[in-house]
């Protein structure tokens, strides 16, 4: 689903290409799109990130750790370079669906999980 999206895809923002070097995938989602990073070989480790950030925020984590391990990042919908699909709510239940999808396409499994906490919402 996403080869084609790669080679017409471009970042929505610039950034410093020292800070932030790294291979551009993305995912068709919806009627939005998620960016992700896809880096290195060995045992898979997916970074998530927290609320308001993106996948920028792992982006030393990910230059120390990929010639040791495959490590995937992606950018929820709505956040760093992705695009929210229509009335999308932005609640974690929506963005763990986002992360399935993700998971499902590139078939990943034995997954290491490095998280960040979302906080608390009263109202979900």
């Amino acid at each position: 689903m996403s080869e084609g999206l790669d080679t017409i895809m471009k970042r929505p923002f610039e950034v410093d290409n020292s800070e932030y070097p790294f291979k551009d995938n993305w995912l068709s989602y919806r009627d939005g799109y998620i960016h992700y990073l896809d880096e290195g070989k060995g045992p898979t480790v997916l970074l998530l990130h927290g609320n308001p950030t993106w996948s920028y925020i792992y982006r030393n984590i990910i230059k120390e750790l990929r010639g040791e391990c495959r490590l995937i990042a992606l950018d929820y919908p709505g956040f760093g370079m992705s695009k929210a699909p229509s009335k999308y709510g932005f609640k974690p239940q929506e963005q763990s669906e986002a992360v399935t999808e993700l998971i499902h396409h590139l078939q990943l499994k034995n997954i290491v999980l490095v998280v960040q906490d979302w906080g608390v919402d009263p109202s979900v």
